[in-house]
């Protein structure tokens, strides 16, 4: 979903994305990694990457290491809906993200608070606009589990939630 060129940004929004990542990955994932700890995450990460390509598990796999970071449970299902609807694990398209899954019914507390961080980026607000508008269009997927869909192909999972009539 992200662009391939970036546009050049000021220091003020150098500094909002900054802000999005820091959230992440100084509140969000601590907390998950607290609540729900990480003894069964190797052994979640070696069966996903033992999948075959294509499926929505080893995409997950691959995507975490890709972006060098780890299977924290409880969050699996979050880095599920980036695999499936094509976004990239940077600050836009965590918001892009946000935006889609807020449009498909995703009230969550975790939702709306990651999303109001879009009152530091206006420049994406159409954007954002556009993402709300796809995931109203899109079969809901807010309550979907890695664990249950591990073993689906992406591009049939797509299909099923009319995602490329949404695009």
């Amino acid at each position: 979903m992200s662009s391939l060129v970036q546009p050049r940004l000021n220091a003020y929004q150098r500094l909002a994305r900054q802000v999005v990542v820091h959230a992440r990955t100084s509140f969000l994932i601590p907390i998950f990694r607290r609540l729900y700890g990480t003894e069964q995450a190797q052994t979640q990460l070696s069966y996903l990457q033992s999948l075959p390509e294509g499926t929505l598990g080893r995409g997950v796999a691959d995507c975490l290491q890709q972006h060098q970071l780890q299977l924290i449970p409880q969050y699996e299902d979050h880095d599920l809906k980036h695999v499936v609807l094509g976004y990239d694990m940077t600050p836009e398209d965590e918001l892009k993200l946000k935006a889609f899954m807020l449009g498909n019914g995703d009230w969550s507390i975790t939702c709306l608070g990651f999303l109001a961080f879009a009152v530091l980026t206006p420049e994406l607000w159409p954007e954002l606009r556009r993402h709300f508008h796809r995931g109203r269009q899109t079969h809901p997927i807010r309550h979907w589990r890695l664990g249950e869909y591990a073993t689906e192909r992406v591009d049939r999972l797509r299909q099923r939630i009319g995602l490329p009539a949404a695009a």
